[in-house]
C-alpha cells in the first residue's frame, strides 16, 4: 500500500508539472542567471537517500535566460530523474554551457532508434519494468516547445558506445525592445 501511495504521489506531481508546462507563463521579461537553480536541483538529488554521484559542470560566468526559473528546475529535475531511473548506476553528468545549453548524460544500455522516436510521448517509458510515469521527457519536451527551445536526445552518447544524452538547446527568444 505504501508503494502504491508513493507512486500515486509521484504521478500527481508529474501531472502538476505537465499542467504548469502547458498553461503557465514560462518566459520572463528579465533575464536571470540559471546556474543557481541547477546547483540547487543537483544538491537536492545529492541529499536523497538513494543518491547517485552527479557531476555538475557550470560556467564561471552567469548564464542568463528569460525562462521562468521554476521551469528550469522542472526541466533539470526531470532530466536527472530520467538519467537515474534508466542509467546503470554510474555517474550522471549535468552540464550547462555558456550559451545556455543544458545537457544530462548517463551511462547504461543504449535505447534502440525506433524507441527513441517515442520517448517524448506521454506515458511512454524507456524501461517497461520501471515504475515511472512516462511523463518526464514529455514534460521537458512541452517546456522546450513553449520557450522556443528544442530537446535533443542521443543514444548512445556521442563519442561513446553506451548511455543516453538529453540536451535542452538555448531558447530562441526575440530580444525585448524598450
Amino acid at each position: 500500500m505504501e508503494h502504491t501511495l508513493r507512486r500515486l504521489i509521484r504521478l500527481s506531481e508529474k501531472l502538476m508539472q505537465l499542467a504548469r508546462a502547458e498553461g503557465a507563463r514560462l518566459l520572463t521579461d528579465a533575464a536571470a542567471d540559471i546556474r543557481p537553480v541547477l546547483d540547487m536541483v543537483v544538491r537536492d538529488f545529492a541529499h536523497a537517500a538513494s543518491a547517485r554521484e552527479i557531476r555538475l559542470d557550470l560556467p564561471d560566468q552567469p548564464v542568463l535566460a528569460r525562462v521562468d526559473l521554476d521551469a528550469i528546475a522542472i526541466v533539470a529535475r526531470n532530466l536527472i530523474e530520467n538519467a537515474i531511473r534508466h542509467g546503470d548506476g554510474g555517474t550522471i553528468s549535468v552540464r550547462l554551457d555558456a550559451d545556455a545549453t543544458l545537457t544530462v548524460e548517463n551511462s547504461g544500455p543504449t535505447v534502440p532508434a525506433d524507441r527513441m522516436l517515442s520517448l517524448t510521448d506521454r506515458f511512454v517509458r524507456g524501461n517497461s519494468v520501471d515504475d515511472g510515469s512516462g511523463l518526464g521527457l514529455a514534460i521537458v519536451q512541452t517546456i522546450a516547445g513553449r520557450i522556443g527551445s528544442q530537446l535533443v536526445l542521443h543514444s548512445p552518447v556521442p563519442g561513446r558506445a553506451d548511455g543516453f544524452q538529453a540536451s535542452l538547446l538555448p531558447p530562441q527568444i526575440p530580444q525585448l525592445t524598450d
